[in-house]
């Protein structure tokens, strides 16, 4: 079965989400990892964070699993969609 946006959007937990909207407040379009559009405005930087390790910034890190399913997830909505890790 497709993995859906609610799927992925349960991987972000609130600190997460707080710390991606400060981090990012002078960037072009803040990046709110609760708003889909946005996640997939920066889906090459989210996926190469998480499948490094470097995102996270808390515990637990995500899971191979979780990893895969948000690039399965990237790629229903961006055909062709390269990772860079």
């Amino acid at each position: 079965m497709a993995v859906t946006w609610d799927t992925i959007k349960a991987y972000f937990t609130d600190m997460d989400v707080d710390h991606m909207k400060h981090v990012s407040a002078n960037w072009p379009k803040v990046l709110d990892l609760r708003d889909e559009a946005r996640v997939l405005y920066s889906e090459t930087q989210v996926h190469a964070s998480v499948a490094s390790g470097r995102m996270p910034i808390g515990e637990p890190r995500w899971t191979p699993k979780m990893v895969a399913d948000f690039l399965d997830w990237w790629q229903s909505q961006v055909p062709g969609a390269m990772p860079i890790v």
